[in-house]
């Protein structure tokens, strides 16, 4: 492993991953779009011709940040939206350049390149264009920014974290409970105020130019959107019983809750990754676009179980009919695999030592109670 380290950190190998990736990426941009694609075509439309997103559509559910750099680009390239489609896959995949750059640089080479070159990720940005990536590269930013002392009062680096950490919010709202984590650490109640309030609050002001005249579409659209509840972590690991006391939705906000305590020592980086994981494994839905998210979690810490999670996700991607369909849809699909992988990625992450000792405890008792040799 330290031989890969060592050769993947040469500058002609990590020049040659950023090439491959980027090409990857935009070899799959030229092999059609989805659902995804078509919804920034309608909003660059009705940018186009000065009309309110909010309003015209229901094919569109973040802040208004996205739709302006899709009408951006769509300026840049003449309207024409096979030029569209090619400058968002160029511009994500570049979002994606500048996570492997600050992986690169805060973690190493070989988990930069396993998030660059990792399937999952390609097909996302290239094919489905869909923009979490944004978001977590401002987090990533927000992360190295407000760092890990939280004994100490809030200083100006911090507060540039916070509004970094806002930006990601606008960009898309994937951290929404990631304040309460960065509260739990901070000491001091008036510390931990700034935390609670500025990030959100700054995603609340995104909204306000459209506010008068699509106030009623937000609300419909962005806070009380709802998708197609799959809830595969809820049907597979939440006991029947519990499940007649609280709904899907309820049971993964309470658990984004309790996991800011369970994650309150470790140190900030670690902990936004955590959270990316957790955010898709306890969702109440898993969409393809999602299967990306924790790519970087992946990336940073591999396992076993994460190499399976990866395994599936590209052929979910690959056969999916909202994907590249490339392949026949296996029996039963592989979201369900997919689901389970990334659960026991984040069991094992999480509470690694006691396992290995709750095994060891095991194999030992066998010994004594069967007479196995040690």
């Amino acid at each position: 492993m330290q031989f890969l380290r060592n050769n993947l950190a040469r500058p002609w190998v990590l020049s040659l991953v950023a090439m491959v990736g980027l090409a990857a990426r935009m070899w799959l941009a030229a092999q059609g779009y989805n659902f995804d694609m078509d919804s920034w075509i309608v909003a660059a439309n009705i940018m186009h011709h000065g009309g309110c997103v909010y309003v015209e559509t229901d094919r569109y559910n973040y802040s208004p940040f996205w739709f302006c750099v899709i009408h951006g680009l769509d300026l840049l390239g003449g309207h024409h939206p096979a030029v569209l489609r090619y400058l968002t896959s160029g511009l994500l995949s570049l979002v994606d350049l500048g996570i492997f750059l600050v992986l690169l640089k805060r973690v190493g080479s070989l988990a930069a390149t396993l998030f660059f070159l990792n399937p999952i990720s390609i097909i996302i940005s290239g094919y489905h264009c869909q923009f979490d990536n944004f978001a977590i590269l401002a987090a990533l930013g927000a992360a190295w920014l407000i760092g890990d002392d939280f004994d100490q009062p809030l200083n100006r680096r911090k507060y540039a974290g916070l509004l970094l950490l806002g930006l990601s919010l606008i960009v898309k709202h994937d951290f929404f409970a990631f304040p309460v984590w960065l509260a739990v650490k901070q000491k001091g109640w008036r510390y931990k105020l700034p935390i609670l309030v500025i990030p959100p609050t700054l995603f609340v002001l995104s909204f306000v130019p459209y506010w008068s005249t699509a106030g009623g579409s937000i609300i419909q659209h962005v806070y009380c959107y709802q998708p197609a509840e799959m809830n595969h972590f809820y049907k597979v690991f939440v006991p029947a019983g519990l499940q007649h006391l609280c709904d899907s939705q309820t049971l993964w906000l309470a658990a984004l809750l309790v996991f800011a305590f369970v994650c309150r020592t470790r140190t900030v980086l670690e902990s936004a990754l955590i959270y990316l994981g957790l955010l898709l494994a306890l969702a109440p839905n898993t969409y393809n676009q999602y299967l990306a998210i924790p790519m970087v979690l992946a990336a940073v810490y591999p396992s076993v179980f994460f190499a399976v999670y990866l395994v599936a996700g590209t052929v979910h991607l690959c056969a999916s009919n909202d994907g590249l369909h490339w392949l026949s849809q296996p029996k039963g699909g592989c979201v369900w695999l997919v689901a389970d992988a990334l659960c026991c990625a984040l069991i094992w992450h999480l509470w690694r030592p006691q396992i290995r000792r709750g095994l060891e405890a095991m194999v030992k008792e066998f010994q004594i109670q069967f007479g196995w040799p040690k």
